[in-house]
């Protein structure tokens, strides 16, 4: 296992931004003004793409990955990330 350069400065949202992947339609790419659309404009959450790439939810080009698909299913979105 590598470890990663991705970061984020703040956690405020973080359990925020995943509860709204969860109840969003999967786009094509995940994108900043996906992530704006879902109501976070700040730079800070712009961080967030790198820990879903980091993840392995997002691919390079920031296309959803089987793993972003899974984590959608709630039945398996706290398995994938072991919280709650």
């Amino acid at each position: 296992m590598s470890l990663t350069m991705s970061y984020l400065t703040s956690v405020k949202n973080l359990e925020s931004i995943f509860n709204s992947i969860i109840g969003a339609k999967a786009p094509e790419r995940f994108t900043t003004r996906f992530l704006e659309d879902l109501g976070f404009k700040s730079s800070t959450d712009r961080l967030f793409i790198g820990i879903l790439k980091a993840l392995g939810f997002l691919d390079e080009g920031g296309q959803p990955t089987q793993r972003y698909f899974e984590f959608l299913d709630q039945s398996q979105s706290k398995k994938l990330l072991q919280w709650g």
